[in-house]
């Protein structure tokens, strides 16, 4: 429990309606608000910053309370309590999810509003432009994370190449623009929001399955498909394009999940 208590604070975002909670909105009258829950160390989804609560996925959840004419009550909490909190009805909205079968069999999701895939950043004067041209570079990751174990697993295919890997990503950051590194192989959503501020870096190829994020509801909620209606609207007047340009410093994709409208609740392939 050390870590299971929750952040409470009201944040600055009157306007969306936002109000930071506590487990303790279980208790509240959840038909005038919209309380969802996140763990607040996944920007730029969500993460504390000069004592607020921000994000892609809190802009996302403000927003959606607002077109519902509801109060959005945020809780932040460790990503391990997200799933139980939301079957104790503690709250009825849980993010930083991204959606695979397994969860599909303890909860129902929203239509994606988010892909997610590997990609390799380099120094946008590089001539990296595809795996095949990884033999005899050096490539960070950070260590026992999903990108070395890609680069674990292609070490035959693509390389010889030398992995170099690291407790923090800034520090992976630092070493690329220093040259130290040729490549870092990263969440290519978090990259983009991590380099959006470096111009001399860039996303340059992305490697791997895509992945697709939804926002977590219990089974057979209709919350999930009040919220995708609201969804799907962000999506065809360009709010949640916007949303997407704002935090990562690119438009989305003319084929990604943050534009496309499903007719029908998304299902894993």
């Amino acid at each position: 429990m050390n870590r299971l208590h929750v952040l409470v604070l009201l944040a600055a975002m009157a306007c969306t309606g936002l109000v930071m909670g506590t487990a303790k909105a279980e208790a509240a009258d959840s038909g005038k608000e919209l309380r969802a829950a996140v763990n607040a160390t996944a920007p730029p989804f969500a993460f504390m910053e000069n004592g607020k609560l921000v994000g892609f996925e809190v802009d996302l959840h403000a927003e959606v309370a607002k077109r519902m004419g509801k109060q959005l009550v945020m809780t932040n909490i460790p990503f391990a309590g997200l799933a139980p909190g939301l079957q104790a009805k503690k709250w009825d909205a849980a993010g930083n999810t991204w959606i695979n079968k397994e969860r599909l069999v303890m909860m129902d999701f929203s239509d994606p509003w988010v892909d997610a895939q590997l990609a390799f950043v380099t120094r946008k004067n590089d001539a990296i432009t595809s795996p095949e041209q990884l033999k005899g570079k050096t490539v960070g990751a950070e260590a026992g994370t999903a990108e070395q174990r890609w680069l674990d697993a292609n070490q035959e295919k693509y390389g010889p190449y030398t992995i170099r890997t690291y407790d923090r990503s800034i520090d992976i950051l630092m070493d690329l623009m220093n040259k130290r590194l040729d490549a870092y192989l990263r969440e290519q959503t978090r990259a983009l929001y991590q380099i959006k501020n470096y111009p001399m870096l860039g996303v340059a190829f992305p490697v791997g399955d895509v992945f697709v994020q939804g926002v977590a509801f219990r089974k057979g909620d209709p919350l999930r498909d009040e919220y995708n209606t609201i969804l799907n609207g962000m999506k065809r007047d360009g709010t949640l394009a916007a949303l997407y340009e704002k935090w990562l410093g690119t438009k989305p994709g003319p084929d990604s999940s943050t534009v496309h409208v499903y007719t029908t609740p998304w299902q894993p392939k």
